[in-house]
């Protein structure tokens, strides 16, 4: 693999505030970008880290938070996955309405309640997941 070819697929892991006149820095928690160009005007340096270790200055305005990874697998945070779980429960239990349908039930005044077609209710709760994956 060409240095090029290494550098376009090594990916930035981190990213440093470097203070030259305290001689000191640290990992860059906030990605707030009018804040990280404050910094900079300020004289802080920004430094992207690479998964390799390797280090360069870049620009306060291309600094993006980095969705983290182990071992190059990528490490997701809670509500990622539980959006992803509620929607696909609910596809399972719109799939679940069709192929074993309850009757319907009313309540102690008598009144029943609202008739949802199934297949249509499933069709939205399947949507609602391929919208989540569509936002990748």
């Amino acid at each position: 693999m060409t240095d090029e070819m290494e550098k376009a697929t090594n990916r930035i892991v981190a990213y440093l505030l470097h203070d030259p006149i305290g001689n000191c820095e640290g990992y860059v928690s906030d990605y707030d970008t009018d804040l990280l160009a404050k910094a900079q005007e300020g004289g802080m340096i920004v430094i992207a880290e690479h998964e390799d270790g390797r280090r360069e200055v870049v620009d306060a305005k291309d600094v993006k938070e980095p969705s983290p990874a182990i071992n190059g697998v990528a490490v997701v945070l809670p509500p990622y996955v539980d959006k992803r779980t509620a929607a696909t429960v609910a596809c399972f239990d719109a799939l679940s309405a069709i192929v074993d349908p309850q009757p319907a039930t009313t309540d102690e005044t008598g009144e029943g309640t609202e008739a949802v077609d199934p297949v249509e209710a499933f069709r939205a709760a399947l949507a609602a997941l391929k919208a989540l994956e569509a936002k990748e």
